[in-house]
């Protein structure tokens, strides 16, 4: 089976290991890769943004399935290029990704089909955003979110009125250029947060879906949840705390409504959404959707997966979802990232990587680049992702622990207390609906 990826990071390479590792032989493509995908198939001189030059590729190439990693090829209409091409696509079309694309189609989209979510107002002109503000009755945090795509740094929680109004004039001065022109004002939302993944299969004729397990991302740099946020320093998944009662309901007021609303606005979904999830004393509700797999908990869902992965994504490309549950391993994945020295601000590249192969712990190159010497550096942020399975959480960690002491270079940057709140918080008889301390 010929595969091509579209994406270059941990998360691709996460995908890229799982679908070598399948009873099928596939031969990868990747665009446009990294100096470690080239090590499991071939990589193309492409851009992910470089739509004419994928769909020309493709076009001539053919490959059976193409996985698009990253948001912004979606928005920017990749997966409707190569289905014009008769390419099977696991991604959504550009009007699906809006959801995405566009904080405000997304909220309005929650507000229309009755998904639990927090209040919010959108503004393209700045006045009427100031007066709001004056005015806002939702208490502190204001939530400031640019409407488009902003590489994950288009939010800020303000904490005063001043902050907020400085916040907005930077947003619409052009901060992430058009894409922060309009802003979404939103309430802030209090308790446990985690990532619900779903694989959706929706159009005009049939809407299927199936629900991954719930996993909870890290995104502070330094442990106790202080410092700047980052794309994410380690997940972990399943919650231990979460009930059977619990997955239903995520599934009867966030899912199942959103299949719903899919359909009836003639959205046609062939992928995988993301939903970013607040469990509050009232509830779970929506913080945001995602239109492809969340980095780094595709590496734990990956590790969770318990059956091969082309032939599920075919079926989702294809739109022959039709099952009720995906084969999953018992037991916890975590995952873990080494970050480079001045991460997330100015991260240090071409620093040189001790990697002693860790046991019990697979190694994801997410930001490397390996040098004439053969000796691996660092290139990017989020250098490496270790991950490990275990029968639980605490097994995990401790697993996890062992095989960081195996990777190390000077400044690298990780945090130890990956999932250590949620095992606190198991062990000591608490529940989803109790107070996340």
């Amino acid at each position: 089976m010929k595969i091509l990826i579209i994406g270059s990071g941990g998360r691709e390479y996460a995908i890229a290991l799982k679908l070598k590792a399948g009873s099928q032989p596939v031969e990868l493509f990747a665009a446009p890769g990294s100096d470690a995908l080239a090590e499991l198939g071939t990589c193309l001189p492409f851009q992910v943004l470089d739509v004419p030059g994928i769909a020309a590729w493709c076009a001539e190439h053919r490959p059976d399935l193409a996985l698009v990693g990253p948001e912004a090829p979606l928005v920017a209409g990749l997966a409707d290029a190569l289905r014009r091409e008769g390419i099977a696509v696991f991604g959504h079309d550009a009007a699906t990704a809006r959801l995405e694309g566009s904080k405000d189609f997304a909220k309005s989209f929650m507000f229309r089909h009755g998904i639990p979510a927090a209040e919010s107002e959108t503004f393209s002109e700045r006045e009427p955003a100031e007066a709001a503000i004056r005015a806002w009755p939702h208490g502190f945090p204001i939530v400031l979110k640019a409407d488009g795509l902003a590489a994950g740094k288009g939010v800020v929680l303000a904490s005063s009125k001043a902050e907020a109004q400085a916040t907005l004039r930077a947003f619409m001065a052009g901060q992430f250029g058009d894409a922060s022109r309009t802003v979404v004002l939103e309430q802030p939302l209090i308790g446990m947060e985690l990532s619900l993944h779903v694989l959706a299969d929706v159009d005009g004729d049939h809407a299927a879906f199936a629900v991954l397990p719930p996993c909870q991302d890290h995104k502070r740099i330094f442990d106790g949840d202080k410092g700047p946020n980052t794309g994410g320093m380690g997940a972990f998944g399943p919650l231990p705390f979460l009930r059977e009662q619990d997955l239903t309901r995520l599934t009867r007021d966030l899912v199942e409504p959103t299949i719903r609303g899919l359909r009836q606005d003639g959205l046609t979904a062939r992928g995988v959404l993301f939903l970013g999830v607040m469990w509050t004393p009232r509830g779970p509700k929506l913080l945001e959707y995602n239109v492809r797999f969340g980095d780094p908990e595709t590496q734990v869902l990956m590790e969770l997966l318990d059956e091969d992965l082309a032939p599920l994504l075919l079926e989702v490309a294809q739109g022959r979802l039709d099952r009720p549950a995906i084969a999953l391993r018992d037991g916890c994945a975590i995952a873990v990232v080494l970050a480079a020295e001045g991460y997330p601000e100015t991260p240090k590249r071409d620093v040189p990587i001790t990697i002693a192969e860790p046991a019990g712990a697979t190694v994801v190159h997410a930001g490397t680049r390996r040098g004439a010497d053969g000796v691996w550096r660092t290139s990017g942020g989020r250098v490496l992702n270790l991950v490990a399975t275990a029968p639980d959480l605490a097994q995990a960690r401790e697993r996890i622990e062992a095989a960081i002491a195996r990777v190390q270079w000077p400044g690298m940057q990780v945090r130890h207390d990956i999932g250590l709140r949620a095992l606190n918080h198991a062990r000591a008889g608490r529940t989803v609906t109790d107070q996340f301390v």
